[in-house]
């Protein structure tokens, strides 16, 4: 039976660009279904105030491309644009150390510590990975906490996703392709990486993985929703799949329309390929899937502080968000230490968003349960804290 796709992928993250890339480099047609909308950089948001731009909920008519969902005990930050979360998320691209692979749910299911160095190399390579080189105020108030905690030999730059060049704001044709790539501008450290880069100096996935998708073919559909997935023929999509997706950003002319494909990938985040397919197998459409879905969903193990300091009022916009971090000397107490405020100095205004905010006594929030996956905390440890220098947009 004929088909419109050989792959169908449905999100255009992180695993939906590297899926569509890997395949449409093999030859293969594929489309990439994206709900959010395709963004440039002339069109983000200056500000976290302008949420028409900013904040994504079509519901309420707010067509942005960053998401808050509060569950009982996390709150979800995703994003949802062409790029996906690379769009919005802080850059800090760290390698995790090797007993991240010894631990956890995935133990003993491959030797990883022999095949993980090769990807990662390669993942730090199409995304442009360096290692920060704009330090701004609140980048030297944490090496501040950091001495005061008697820890400030473990403070470190942290490596980024970002375009530095040899001048800040200077356009350059593509520094990381032989020219196969978009032209880039260097990094100016406004600080506003998670209010999407206006600078194009920030290295989303519509840049590398994304962009060499679509220049090899790949269709990217956006502003579109997968209402409905079933297998063609024989329950076991053996014949291929048929998806319904509708217009995302519409109310009311949802262009209601059917795709289909041989294969299909589901890249669409934790989140929305769960909700997919929990919908799927209730209506009876996938009825195969697990009855384990949605058990063991972990977050990305992060510990995301608002740290604010009393005692000025300067705000502190300067810098590559997440450019380093240090390793906490709680990891070795079984509190958090007290900060004495006659000795601290302020990191923001009182407009800085703070979620951990304690008393001018005491640094709250700061401790981990267990090493991060991703490699946000410090190499070796079990509890780091990194300062965000936009916190305050």
């Amino acid at each position: 039976m004929p088909h419109e796709f050989d792959y169908i992928v449905i999100g255009s993250g992180f695993g939906g660009s590297v899926s569509a890339c890997r395949l449409a480099e093999k030859g293969y047609s594929v489309a990439v279904v994206e709900m959010g909308r395709r963004w440039t950089a002339k069109d983000f948001p200056k500000s976290t105030w302008s949420l028409r731009r900013w904040i994504w909920r079509p519901g309420l008519k707010l067509f942005g491309f960053y998401n808050m969902r509060p569950f009982r005990h996390v709150m979800i930050l995703s994003g949802h644009a062409v790029g996906g979360g690379s769009i919005t998320y802080a850059n800090t691209m760290l390698v995790p150390p090797d007993s991240v692979w010894r631990d956890g749910s995935w133990k003993g299911l491959a030797d990883w510590e022999r095949e993980m160095p090769a990807h990662y190399a390669t993942a730090r390579r199409m995304l442009g990975v360096t290692e920060n080189r704009i330090l701004g105020e609140a980048d030297h108030l944490l090496k501040q906490m950091a001495d005061e905690q008697g820890c400030g030999d473990t403070f470190y730059k942290t490596d980024v996703a970002v375009y530095f060049g040899d001048k800040q704001g200077e356009a350059h044709p593509d520094p990381y392709f032989g020219g196969e790539g978009p032209p880039r501008s260097s990094c100016i450290g406004c600080g506003g990486c998670m209010v999407g880069c206006r600078f194009n100096a920030k290295n989303t996935l519509d840049k590398n993985y994304l962009y060499f998708a679509e220049k090899r073919g790949a269709k990217v559909i956006a502003e579109t929703r997968v209402t409905n997935l079933r297998p063609l023929g024989a329950g076991d999509g053996s014949e291929g799949y048929e998806l319904a997706t509708e217009r995302s950003t519409s109310w009311f002319s949802k262009r209601k329309q059917t795709l289909t494909a041989r294969h299909v990938v589901l890249a669409a985040s934790a989140l929305g390929t769960m909700d997919l397919l929990l919908r799927m197998k209730q209506r009876g459409e996938l009825p195969a899937v697990s009855e384990r879905l949605g058990d063991e969903v972990r977050t990305n193990s992060e510990s995301i502080l608002g740290v604010r300091f009393p005692g000025r009022s300067s705000i502190c916009r300067r810098g590559s968000r997440s450019a380093r971090a240090f390793t906490s000397i709680a990891s070795r107490t079984s509190r958090p230490p007290a900060i004495r405020a006659a000795r601290t100095r302020s990191a923001c205004s009182p407009r800085c968003w703070s979620p951990a905010r304690a008393g001018a006594g005491s640094w709250r929030g700061s401790r981990a349960r267990s090493a991060t996956r991703s490699g946000s905390f410090a190499p070796g440890c079990r509890s780091a804290s990194r300062a965000r220098p936009s916190s305050c947009s």
